[in-house]
């Protein structure tokens, strides 16, 4: 069977299809290669413009966009660190051609214009765009949310102990003494219901941290760094992309994330798993029209009613999100992320985010091929 990138090589999307993009190259243009020109074809559409470096001493400096196209085709072909990728463009005249240098630059010079990259929202910006466009005039059946871990090399702000799973203290039997408690403060999720997405995120903790979570087989795994939450639709077409701490509980980006999301697409569920089991969360989705299919937590006090048949066959959908979780981490994102701070390692995953889902829509909107069953 042939992948994803040998079907999109071979189609020529990018250009007629009288025009053979091999004529441009002295090299030959791998499958691989030919995809990435279509990929990049499809993402400078939606990409604002980028803002070169003027100086008026010493020699020019470097365009911006192709320091954006390399850090692209560093997700593309998943190659872990900025020396590999400069070697990589030096041994590779087809790439260096396709990105658009002459000369390669330093290294120093990389590490300079991501940290000038990530302080844009040049990938966010394109994203959106993109799948606003794709989607327009067309209503989602799904939207599958869920955050997956992403371990760094950095140095944490919190202590492994303080995301440890404790068991709850055992409360005394019998009625509670009469006392006289202060009045309870707006919940977090409660609150988010009248913020701006921006804000409510802004709020939540983007340092580098201790994180921990249960599986469903009930094993609890720890990691150092970040978590990357994701929404998208039933053809695995990731919408909306956000970036925290691993310490970050996932239901607090539930309502933020509901709220970006349906700026872009029109869709009917919203699924997500049981650390989505919150009253104001299934509150909101409803006030907004759409059905919230959410796993009952089994450890919350007076929890919800288990799903219907009916309401577990649509619930299945919620793998395509596994699905692109799986295909960030096998295929897009370096099994080590070498990169410090928020700003570079967001940047680093939004790209890997961004290029998923470019090969989506050219999958299913461009070639028209058949989605893959749930």
């Amino acid at each position: 069977m042939n992948s994803l990138s040998e079907i999109l090589g071979g189609a020529q999307i990018l250009l007629p299809v009288s025009f053979d993009p091999q004529e441009c190259f002295e090299e030959y243009l791998s499958p691989e290669q030919r995809t990435f020109l279509a990929l990049l074809g499809l993402i400078e559409a939606y990409l604002p413009a980028c803002e070169d470096t003027r100086s008026t001493m010493g020699r020019p400096a470097f365009a911006m966009k192709p320091f954006l196209r390399a850090f692209l085709a560093r997700s593309f072909f998943r190659i872990p660190t900025m020396d590999d990728l400069r070697k990589r463009l030096m041994a590779d005249p087809n790439l260096r051609q396709i990105v658009g240098f002459r000369k390669v630059p330093s290294a120093a010079t990389f590490s300079r214009r991501m940290a000038v990259l990530a302080a844009t929202p040049l990938v966010t910006r394109a994203l959106n765009d993109m799948t606003a466009h794709y989607h327009e005039g067309r209503i989602v059946g799904h939207i599958s949310r869920d955050s997956t871990a992403v371990a760094v090399r950095e140095r944490s702000a919190n202590k492994k102990r303080a995301v440890e799973l404790t068991p709850e203290p055992k409360r005394k039997r019998g009625r509670p003494r009469n006392e006289s408690r202060p009045g309870k403060k707006p919940r977090g999720l409660e609150r988010q219901f009248r913020m701006k997405p921006g804000k409510a995120v802004s709020e939540l903790d983007s340092a580098c941290a201790w994180g921990c979570k249960r599986n469903s087989q009930g094993n609890v795994s720890f990691w150092k760094g970040y978590k990357l939450h994701l929404d998208v639709t039933d053809r695995g077409i990731p919408v909306t992309a956000i970036v925290t701490g691993a310490n970050v509980h996932d239901s607090q980006l539930a309502i933020p994330m509901e709220k970006l999301t349906e700026r872009k697409i029109t869709h009917l569920y919203s699924v997500m798993d049981s650390a989505y089991d919150a009253r104001p969360i299934a509150a909101y989705i409803e006030g907004k029209g759409r059905v919230p299919l959410i796993d009952a937590n089994k450890r919350r006090v007076g929890g919800r009613e288990a799903f219907t048949p009916a309401q577990k066959e649509r619930f299945k959908v919620r793998s395509t999100v596994e699905r692109a979780n799986a295909h960030l981490k096998d295929w897009l994102i370096p099994s080590q992320i070498f990169v410090r701070g928020i700003a570079k390692v967001s940047f680093q995953l939004l790209c890997a985010v961004l290029t998923l889902a470019a090969l989506k829509i050219l999958q299913y909107f461009e070639l028209k091929l058949p989605p893959r069953e749930a």
